[in-house]
């Protein structure tokens, strides 16, 4: 994947996409995949936003049951089987217990549970189990604390360990297929003849430059930014979305099962979850009314958090908490409804019809876990407008890291380069077969074997493979989006200067340039530590 930028004064694309989180690289793949000829650009960095702060869970969404959303629980649990197909790799079987403490708790979970697997018909994971009170504690110690458990089930969902890995192997896919892809550049204009848009005005944040780029048609997918995108093209009062904010907590390991629970404060449903060596604690849902480029958790967040979660770990305190995670969720039905009472389904918007305004199509909504058929309603809608007949592929086309690698690979490799099964293993799980990609790299020049990070087993080969493979233009692509040096639990910070050098080097900065990356990395993970 190269950014070739140079393209974008002389090309004429089929489709320009706004947008590179989840949903955007998602489009970007679909639409690269039907040979329609793609542009993708991206103000920040792919999975910059919402997509990098989610619960990293690919899931059904059990709790939709109780609004009555079948038909958006049964599309999920059809696209989680969709990914534990195309992303093995990336998406794993995970337990979870959800204990039985309260009346509601023994009413719901009891039709629930049972509920959600009969509707998850084609699985291929196991199907829930009961567990008396007895089996609950021995399983999880921590349940002994919950006043009133009676018993739990077990039941199963997805993990995506590494959730913005799936929209970095999407824009490699794209890319791969004839897209192309521009991190770090962003909208600043169209370009119209009457009501019709026909292309363009894209700056590349790193040099200034603005290029007018030819397109016969552009999808909005710029997730909680779709108004800033609309309002360059025509300004309306009103907004499109509804922002809620969801926040969570990366703390110690306080636990080894995934737990389901209900907050003591509001009876909303929130996990704690093992997520690599910490544990991940999370989710509120706020309304959202503040800087949409400067999203934090506050001391409020935070302390809901704490008390929810002090059911089931009582000694639960502020020191044990890394740092936090706070991403906003574009919801597409407005509503008067409480945050989290408000649909989580997407709705495309086709601007000639709702502004009489051709050339522009804007998504909104849609949840990770079903990106893949958000993206493949999208391009549907493009490709009727765009008058292409072309069928959507990414069902059954595995992205470029699938399949997962097997133990006896990962210890063959081991052996073969010296390197020990924990680090194989570790690469394996960032970038699936696609790990020989930074294996090769270390037997060219073995000082990229060298560790990063104490907190972390990412190499110094990633570095120079997310800068040549990966659009890694800023040290946050690298710590925070190709790795996992940036999400450890210094937050990189231990390994900010080496980083910085090795980037530098390859990229040609100046000790000026480097210093200001350091300096806006640093301003980036300040805005995680702003509760305290």
């Amino acid at each position: 994947m190269k950014r070739q930028i140079e393209l974008l004064g002389r090309e004429t694309f089929d489709m320009a996409i706004i947008g590179g989180g989840i949903i955007g690289t998602g489009i970007a793949r679909d639409a690269a995949l039907r040979g329609i000829k793609t542009l993708l650009i991206e103000k920040d960095d792919f999975a910059s936003g919402t997509t990098s702060r989610s619960s990293r869970l690919i899931h059904g969404g059990l709790r939709y049951l109780k609004l009555m959303e079948f038909h958006l629980v049964r599309q999920d649990l059809h696209e989680r089987e969709v990914l534990l197909n195309i992303a093995s790799h990336l998406v794993k079987p995970y337990p979870f217990i959800i204990p039985m403490n309260t009346l509601y708790c023994n009413v719901f979970i009891r039709v629930g549970v049972p509920l959600y697997d009969l509707m998850s018909f084609d699985k291929s994971i196991p199907s829930h189990k009961y567990l008396t009170k007895k089996e609950s504690i021995d399983m999880a110690p921590e349940l002994a604390n919950l006043k009133g458990l009676t018993s739990s089930y077990i039941y199963y969902d997805c993990l995506a360990p590494y959730t913005e890995r799936l929209a970095i192997e999407n824009v490699v896919d794209a890319a791969e297929h004839g897209a192309v892809i521009i991190n770090h550049a962003g909208l600043s204009g169209f370009i119209r003849s009457g009501n019709n848009i026909s292309g363009i005005k894209v700056q590349d944040n790193i040099t200034g430059e603005i290029y007018d780029v030819k397109t016969k048609l552009v999808v909005n997918a710029a997730g909680h930014w779709v108004d800033c995108v609309r309002d360059l093209m025509h300004e309306r009062p009103e907004s499109t979305v509804r922002r809620t904010k969801g926040i969570h907590l990366i703390t110690r390991k306080l636990g080894d099962q995934a737990l389901v629970l209900f907050s003591n404060v509001d009876n909303r449903l929130f996990f704690i979850m093992p997520w690599r060596d910490y544990s991940l604690i999370g989710s509120t849902d706020t309304d959202y009314h503040g800087d949409l480029d400067m999203v934090s958790a506050n001391k409020a967040d935070v302390d809901y958090m704490i008390k929810s979660s002090r059911q089931v770990f009582p000694d639960l305190k502020m020191e044990d908490i890394y740092y936090t995670t706070a991403g906003l969720r574009p919801l597409a039905h407005i509503g008067g409804e409480k945050p989290s009472q408000v649909t989580r389904e997407h709705k495309l918007l086709d601007h000639k019809t709702r502004d009489g305004i051709d050339g522009m199509m804007t998504v909104l909504g849609g949840k990770i876990t079903a990106y893949r058929a958000v993206a493949q309603d999208a391009v549907d809608m493009a490709c009727r407008k765009l008058k292409i007949q072309a069928i959507c592929q990414t069902a059954e086309t595995p992205l470029p890291g699938a399949p997962a690698v097997s133990d006896q690979n990962i210890e063959q490799t081991a052996q073969e380069t010296n390197l020990n099964v924990e680090t194989i293993k570790h690469l394996a799980d960032i970038y699936g077969s696609r790990y020989t990609e930074v294996i090769k790299l270390v037997k060219d020049n073995r000082n990229l074997a060298e560790p990063i990070c104490p907190h972390s087993a990412d190499i110094m080969a990633q570095v120079k493979h997310s800068i040549e493979q990966e659009n890694a233009l800023y040290l946050g692509d690298f710590l925070l989006r190709r790795g996992s040096v940036g999400t450890s639990r210094c937050q990189g910070l231990d390994a900010v200067n080496k980083v910085a050098d090795e980037m530098g080097n390859i990229l040609n900065w100046s000790e000026h340039e480097k210093q200001a990356q350091i300096a806006q990395y640093k301003e980036q993970i300040a805005l995680s530590q702003k509760f305290r």
